[in-house]
């Protein structure tokens, strides 16, 4: 990637949700002012509550960005001339209480040089309006409604003339003025706090690691094409993932924090530090910062090497893998059934497909007899195992279903032509385990995940691989765990198993924890056939640039089950316990990122 000089002078999605909170907080008080029937210079009224609450969230996240984000930075000086002017500024609401209580007779004299302390300490904070022209901006804006405070309060005490407002509305007027500087001043330190800046010793070390680097192009991009990560809508309401981030940092620091504080000794003080810095000041998925082992030494650093899913399953890897000229049919990785004939046509070892059941329609694509075995039915639009049905073959043409009854084929056939009619449903054979992964599981087919990218030849190069085991397909088993094991690229030698479970995550087994097999150390020999099978397939479909393939290794060899262009980057990280910026795929990578930041400009 090429280096280059970094400038802060966009509008990101980060900053709009800022103005979205600071434009609803000015609402809800409008709205609360009008509600209370008073004015808003009468003590204790709406204005004034969320002046001094302005103020309050101010101080507490200066408080923050010293004690936490930065104890031995040097901005830390900017943090404590914050704190300064929220601490003027209180003292300046305090002599309000005085006043509006008879005590002092005219404040003037001492709010005016308070107010102008209150200005220097935050541009003295902000330091710079060419790095930070956002935070520059805003305190500009609080600095004019200051002005416009200062003349209302002037015109409130001094001066008098025909047709002028009430002394009332002027100083109703001031507290809105008052809140509204307070409000972009504090606006201002939210943004110098969650806008990396880099020291000059950072600036040099460009370019940035390749997690950091795809979040920025994903924010300064616009890279958003639809809503994935987190699976909830409400997140993706204007202003509303902040709130939710906040509450899932507290949720996984309460149910995770305790056992990681044992194993590590992270304090959970810590661990919620570490969370909210990596979430606002890196925009890094805080469920990563757990399932990545991120609370050891050094782990917040190494967070900047982690792909998360937030930016990849939100549009990146749609975008990335969109970057080429697409083919007449755009869903062929989605549509299994157009996956299939894609890999026929270009003489993969591929699964067969025996029937489709669409729109309540059964279409046969083999005959009676190829049915009589066990089968995996599976959705053709899913995702993973989700959806699919195991039945198997007990006699001729009779079956046992998942619910353990006994059905004939046609029955078999006619509740999957009922299935189809809601869900698009395919039927395959069932695949048998090689050998030497068949103690791994009683039902279900060990799979293996590789993942290939192209190089600057346009050559697919595997760059990871993990065995994965599904529990939810091992009815005896009562577990939900996806469990994992690397694979080493060079000697197919197996490594740790880990559980895709947040309970789990800081646990690593030698053995299967539901078999007791030993997994660690298991060399595959049929690795280099896997591999070999996964580039095939690949360069099958060289208008994708980074795919995850799933293969199954069984009795007859490799054979391959689906590619996944919006593959999933959690796992495959975690089981090797490595960012992919700092693996084989990170060089890769880092090559089209750079070359989709240039068409994008950013």
């Amino acid at each position: 990637m090429q280096a280059r000089i970094r400038h802060f002078d966009a509008l990101t999605v980060s900053h709009l949700t800022l103005f979205v909170w600071v434009a609803g907080s000015l609402g809800l008080t409008c709205l609360a002012q009008y509600l209370a029937k008073g004015t808003a210079s009468e003590a204790c009224s709406p204005v004034q509550f969320a002046t001094d609450a302005a103020v309050v969230f101010g101080f507490g996240w200066s408080w923050f960005q010293i004690t936490i984000q930065c104890p031995q930075n040097h901005a830390r000086g900017r943090w404590v001339a914050a704190i300064g002017a929220m601490l003027l500024f209180g003292a300046i609401q305090f002599s309000d209480q005085f006043f509006s209580n008879g005590i002092i007779d005219d404040d003037w004299l001492i709010d005016m040089p308070m107010w102008a302390a209150v200005s220097s300490l935050v541009g003295a904070a902000i330091s710079s309006r060419h790095r930070r022209p956002w935070a520059w901006r805003l305190w500009l804006a609080g600095s004019m409604a200051q002005c416009a405070f200062v003349i209302l309060h002037l015109c409130w005490s001094r001066t008098t003339f025909a047709g002028m407002p009430s002394t009332t509305d002027i100083a109703s007027l001031g507290e809105w003025s008052e809140l509204l500087s307070i409000e972009c001043y504090v606006a201002a330190l939210v943004l110098l706090g969650t806008v990396d800046m880099p020291t000059s010793a950072r600036r040099l070390a460009w370019p940035l690691p390749l997690g950091a680097e795809a979040r920025r192009i994903y924010e300064r991009a616009h890279l958003f094409r639809k809503p994935r990560y987190p699976p909830l809508r409400l997140a993706f309401v204007p202003g509303v993932l902040p709130v939710l981030l906040v509450g899932a940092c507290l949720w996984l620091v309460l149910r995770v924090g305790p056992g990681v504080r044992k194993s590590s000794k992270r304090p959970l003080l810590g661990q919620l530090g570490d969370l909210l810095i990596l979430t606002f000041r890196d925009g890094f998925d805080p469920l990563t910062y757990y399932l990545q082992d991120l609370y050891r030494p050094g782990g917040r650093e190494e967070a900047a090497f982690y792909l998360t899913r937030y930016e990849t399953k939100n549009g990146l890897l749609s975008v990335l893998n969109h970057m080429r000229p697409q083919p007449a049919v755009a869903t062929e990785m989605k549509d299994k059934g157009v996956f299939a004939a894609r890999c026929r046509q270009e003489g993969l070892a591929a699964v067969p497909t025996l029937l489709t059941c669409e729109n309540a329609q059964l279409s046969m694509l083999a005959s009676r007899d190829a049915l009589d075995c066990d089968l995996f039915c599976k959705p053709i639009r899913g995702r993973g195992a989700r959806g699919a049905l195991m039945f198997l073959r007990t006699a001729h043409e009779r079956y046992r279903a998942p619910d353990g009854t006994e059905v004939d084929l046609d029955t078999l056939l006619e509740l999957l032509r009922v299935i189809g009619g809601t869900v698009p449903m395919l039927v395959q054979p069932r695949l048998v385990n090689h050998a030497e992964i068949a103690d791994l599981a009683e039902q279900s087919l060990v799979t293996i995940r590789v993942l290939t990218c192209l190089d600057a030849a346009d050559r697919p190069v595997a760059t990871h691989g993990m065995l994965r085991i599904l529990s939810k397909l091992e009815p005896r088993w009562g577990r939900k765990d996806e469990y994992a094991s690397p694979i080493e690229l060079d000697s197919g030698r197996l490594g740790l198993l880990v559980s895709d479970q947040l309970a789990g995550c800081s646990l690593r087994h030698t053995h299967h924890p539901i078999t007791g097999r030993k997994v660690s150390g298991r060399v595959l020999s049929t690795w280099p056939a896997i591999k070999a099978l996964a580039v095939s397939a690949h360069q099958a479909f060289p208008h994708r640039i980074l795919v995850g393939w799933d293969i199954a290794s069984t009795v007859d060899g490799p054979v391959l089950l689906e590619g996944n262009t919006n593959l999933d980057v959690m796992f495959p990280q975690r089981a090797y316990g490595e960012g992919f910026g700092r693996g084989p795929l990170g060089p890769l990578l880092e090559r089209h990122l750079a070359l989709l930041a240039r068409q994008h400009g950013v």
